[in-house]
């Protein structure tokens, strides 16, 4: 068995992205590397698992795994079948786009990550925000670099619950460019344009989803306004959707408000 730690990369961009290429090459220096990642683009995918049919996996080559499925089914997978021992860490990406704002929610590679920490292991999300276009090249090996100053020096993760999720995105930019690191919260992209109308060449009518947001609210200290700066952000997410504050607000109410439909024993 190895002595090196053992890092278990997805994404859901494909197992054949350039960006988790790019941080396979750049994890490869600190342990081992082992992909188990879709085997097409599941972008959007969020935490959605394969249930109503089998999931297959096909071995690429050494350390790389395909699997027919979504994002969370791969980690599942990896974690439960295809690794002989436990990740150190979980990282998906480098996600082709920036995971910001409520795109986290959305993001199957945020979630392939939650599936991660869902595991026990400690969780990263990677992404390179850039412009969507065909034109616009996406600097994976800026993003890789900022990966590994992470993961060289983690006195950092004491402050960072392990059941957390580190979504991490970064500009796409030279890594000379980049101004720095920041803490940040999740901000609110704009989505008026995200669905588009139009008709196809038969003649019928169809939707598009996800044609816009490139616009955001400016909010100070957002993950939004700071990558747009060039800061690379670091946002802590958690696995449970519980909003503690408001559920515990409520324990003292709801009970007594509705004790009289239900008699005594709702009391007891």
């Amino acid at each position: 068995m190895s002595g090196k730690p053992l890092f278990l990369l997805s994404n859901d961009d494909g197992v054949h992205a350039p960006g988790i290429r790019a941080l396979a090459d750049a994890v490869r220096t600190l342990g081992e590397v082992v992909v188990v990642a879709p085997h097409v683009e599941r972008s959007a995918s969020s935490h959605a698992i394969t249930i109503a049919q089998p999931l297959r996996v096909e071995h690429l080559h050494e350390g790389v795994y395909a699997v027919e499925g979504m994002p969370a089914d791969c980690i599942m997978l990896a974690c439960r079948k295809i690794l002989s021992r436990r990740p150190n860490w979980i990282i998906s990406g480098i996600n082709r786009g920036g995971n910001l704002g409520v795109d986290t929610l959305y993001s199957g590679t945020v979630h392939a990550a939650m599936e991660g920490a869902m595991h026990g292991c400690r969780a990263m999300a990677v992404s390179c925000q850039g412009r969507s276009d065909k034109r616009h090249e996406f600097r994976y090996e800026t993003a890789g670099r900022v990966v590994q100053l992470l993961l060289k020096d983690q006195s950092w993760l004491t402050h960072v619950p392990a059941e957390a999720v580190i979504n991490v995105n970064v500009p796409s930019l030279p890594f000379e460019e980049l101004k720095g690191v920041k803490v940040a919260g999740l901000g609110r992209r704009v989505y008026e344009d995200e669905l588009v109308e139009g008709i196809d060449p038969r003649g019928r009518p169809y939707y598009w989803i996800g044609a816009g947001g490139e616009m955001f609210e400016d909010i100070p200290g957002s993950d939004c306004l700071l990558i747009d700066q060039g800061y690379v952000t670091v946002s802590i997410l958690r696995p449970s959707l519980l909003d503690e504050r408001s559920n515990g607000a409520l324990e003292g109410v709801i009970p007594s408000l509705f004790a009289a439909n239900f008699g005594d024993s709702v009391l007891r």
